[in-house]
């Protein structure tokens, strides 16, 4: 017990000791700059531009025309005051370190009056509205110019809901539901439904990584979630769901030196340490390097179950030249966690709420866990072909060691259960080369935006997986015993019930036009021809997906309405019941959407509204004929419904970003089991919100936050026999946020309400009530 105590405290003295030295050399390496914009009559002028010219530092003068930076390189510095409409004014300034450098009053050429009508163009900055990006479309389309819908979690609001797993993070998009630690292929990871359909996390940075593989999120700079099925921009069904696509978007090295330690306490033992460290490695700023880490430790939120993670990503950028641009990046991810899955259905009740059952009790145990390490790499050089045409080559390469150990709870009525153990020893091997070309050009009067790309996918995957039931557990024995010696030996002695391994590869070439009719019209024709090689099966597949958009702005740069046409595919694998091979045909997805966008009151409302309705030909269903499962190819889903997103920034410091989803999922062909339910973990309304408030005024940085997500019910199984209720679960934070410092007190699940995830046919029981504290130094 003292080696623990004395480990605990030689992490915290370890910890205040870097700091303090980072504080101490930051303190004597850098400077700040401060002073004040007047208009030509001596007014203050406010909302002014201010940058440090070369490097990212930059502020926005306020209402009193007073400006500071922070943590400025000592030596002589060039800043820039510019707004739109008036022209720009440099002034070299000396920058001394340890000090700060009073900058003699600026005069802007232009009038009070002349200002005050610039003001009126300036956006307010909505830090949770940042739609920007490059991956939706893979072509530079504004949110209003793209017809396509898409939600984007934002860095801001990350470090504002305090989250230390992907997992809490996502339930704040329309639409997303049933996020939870999800099994399948051999590994473990997040497991959500988008839209009435399952997906998983598995796109980085626009390009697929291994499926099925938890990571930590330090590294993430934002979560795109791309709705609706999208495999002709992002191709195969391992890493594109009928509902969309998740991208994580990763933190990218800077110019000047800078970063963060953070670290978080709390509930359930947790104990979360991460480092955020970017530096330039020479004077002309060429060579970047940015690292992220960090080491998790939790006990479960019942009785049993250790986490055990650490995670290193370093990043490197180098500037060949003004058209080359190189990008390398890795991420490290070790991991030891517990996986506990619930399956009630054919247990005989009807309701989750009828499982005779405490949240105290996992059945689970300290000793049996997933051990999980992953080493993904990733390259990507951009080229500048010419002033309108890029040329970008990426690469991803990810590869895990997974020794699983999934714990299943078979119930054989309300309150008994066996526990069933299956280990899976698997390896994932993912490859993904993409050659993509960018660039615009004029046919006559029409402007077009133009993408080409060709994408090469393979995966290898070989595992051996054996099961056996340890025991049985129930209400009367909710702490059973587990024997590590006991269960090392009946694993060794029971053979593999299944060894094999995935061999895939695809190739594919895909298009990509926006025509510009004029400059409020706008239609996008796109189309991917992929080829499908199942080496392991001995079958390869052929499709064509189109996908089909346009967009008219009703209000230039404000309001647009949209529609589009987007199609998915699944390839599927002979089915072999018979001992002969019988081909069946991809499984294929069409989704038909329109709807209203809108950026208003200069960037302080931002909202989304659209219908959708995907259907699901050729749906492959599993029969069980005299205990032989077999494939039947002969369903049909239908998913309909409508979402609706608001980013709102009323008033200064005030933040806002709620949704809401309906959605109508149906089996419209397929047995009569079946025909006409909901398919399940399908719920029919979805709710997230989350609001903040954080002073501007007096005690600088101060802050509340609100939040509350609602998840309606779902069958656990296709037939509808076993329901899993819906939840609504309330959270609140108070912070104080400085420019060299953060803390934050998020209360999670403050009603300590019980509730269940459901991935079909299996459940899991999500947190209690629990509070997490975070501490962040910035540098």
């Amino acid at each position: 017990m003292k080696t623990k105590l004395l480990g605990v405290h030689g992490v915290k003295i370890l910890l205040l000791l870097f700091i303090l030295s980072v504080q101490y050399s930051y303190a004597q390496s850098n400077g700040d700059i401060e002073g004040k914009i007047f208009t030509k009559d001596n007014k203050p002028a406010a909302f002014v531009n201010v940058i440090v010219e070369n490097t990212n530092k930059g502020t926005i003068s306020d209402e009193n025309g007073n400006y500071q930076i922070n943590s400025i390189r000592p030596g002589k510095q060039t800043l820039v005051f510019s707004l739109m409409g008036l022209k720009t004014k440099s002034v070299e300034i000396e920058v001394v370190e340890g000090t700060t450098t009073k900058v003699t009053d600026i005069v802007l050429d232009e009038n009070e009056e002349k200002l005050q009508e610039v003001v009126l163009e300036v956006k307010r900055k909505n830090k949770f509205d940042q739609k920007q990006t490059e991956y939706v479309a893979r072509l530079p389309l504004k949110n209003l110019e793209n017809p396509q819908v898409y939600s984007v979690i934002t860095g801001e609001l990350l470090e504002e809901l305090q989250v230390t797993d992907i997992q809490s993070t996502l339930q704040q998009t329309p639409g997303i539901s049933n996020v939870m630690q999800g099994i399948g292929s051999g590994g473990v990871g997040i497991n959500l439904y988008l839209r009435g359909f399952s997906a998983d996390i598995a796109m980085r940075n626009g390009i697929g990584t291994t499926f099925r593989t938890s990571t930590d999120q330090a590294n993430i700079e934002r979560i795109e979630v791309i709705k609706g099925p999208s495999g002709t921009l992002f191709g195969t069904s391992m890493v594109s769901s009928y509902g969309g696509v998740i991208n994580k978007v990763t933190k990218k090295p800077f110019e000047t030196f800078g970063g963060s330690v953070s670290y978080s306490t709390g509930s359930f033992s947790l104990s979360r340490l991460t480092v955020d460290i970017n530096t330039p490695l020479n004077k002309d700023n060429t060579v970047l390097f940015r690292f992220n880490g960090a080491k998790h430790n939790e006990h479960s939120f019942q009785d049993y179950g250790l986490s055990r993670n650490w995670f290193a990503a370093p990043s490197l950028t180098y500037k060949a030249s003004d058209r080359l641009t190189l990008n390398i990046e890795a991420e490290i991810f070790k991991s030891a966690s517990p996986s506990v899955y619930f399956n009630p259905v054919g247990a005989g009740f009807d309701s989750m709420d009828d499982l005779n059952y405490s949240f105290e009790h996992s059945y689970g145990s300290d000793y049996l866990t997933n051990n999980l390490m992953s080493y993904n790499v990733f390259a990507e050089a951009k080229y500048k072909l010419s002033d309108n045409w890029t040329s970008q080559t990426v690469l991803s390469s990810s590869n895990s060691d997974n020794d699983t150990n999934y714990l299943f709870l078979d119930f054989l009525d309300e309150s008994d259960a066996e526990r069933r153990i299956m280990n899976i020893e698997s390896q994932f091997y993912v490859t993904q080369i993409q050659q993509n070309f960018m660039g615009g050009f004029n046919i006559g009067n029409l402007e077009n935006k133009l993408l080409v790309g060709l994408d090469y996918f393979y995966t290898k995957t070989p595992f051996r997986r054996t099961q056996f039931v340890y025991d049985t557990v129930g209400f009367n024995n909710p702490t059973p015993d587990f024997n590590p010696k006991k269960y090392e030996n009946m694993l060794g002695e029971t053979d593999a019930f299944r060894i094999g391994q995935r061999d895939q590869s695809s190739f594919s070439i895909y298009v990509s036009d926006v025509i510009n009719f004029t400059d409020r019209l706008s239609v996008m024709a796109s189309l991917r021809l992929d080829n499908f090689n199942d080496k392991e099966n001995d079958y390869k597949q052929s499709y064509v997906a189109p996908k089909l958009g346009a967009v008219y702005q009703i209000v230039k740069n404000e309001v647009s309405v949209f529609a589009n046409y987007m199609n998915g595919f699944t390839n599927v694998a002979p089915d072999l019941s018979s001992g002969e091979p019988v081909k069946l045909k991809p499984e294929y997805a069409n989704q038909i959407e329109g709807g209203i966008k809108a950026e208003l009151f200069k960037g302080k409302l931002s909202t989304t509204l659209s219908y959708y309705d995907i259907t699901v030909k050729d749906a492959v269903r599993y029969v069980n004929n005299g205990g032989i499962w077999s494939q039947i190819q002969d369903g049909e889903k239908s998913s309909k419904g409508f979402e609706i997103e608001v980013i709102a920034n009323p008033i200064k410091g005030w933040n806002i970003v709620a949704g809401y989803a309906n959605n109508d999922s149906e089996f419209v062909k397929g047995d009569a089991s079946v025909l006409g339910n909901t398919p399940y973990a399908a719920p029919e309304t979805t709710l997230n919100f989350w609001t903040s408030y954080k002073l501007s005024e007096g005690i600088k940085g101060l802050g509340i936050g609100f939040g509350v997500n609602s998840i309606g019910e779902s069958y656990v199984d296709d037939t509808n026999t076993l329901l899993s209720p819906g939840y609504t679960v309330l959270s609140s934070s108070l912070f104080i946020d400085r420019p060299t410092y953060r803390v934050g007190l998020k209360f999670n699940n403050m009603t300590n309400e019980e509730y269940w995830a459901n991935m079909g046919s299996y459940v899991q029981p999500q947190k209690t009530r629990n509070l997490v504290v975070s501490l962040m130094y910035k540098f």
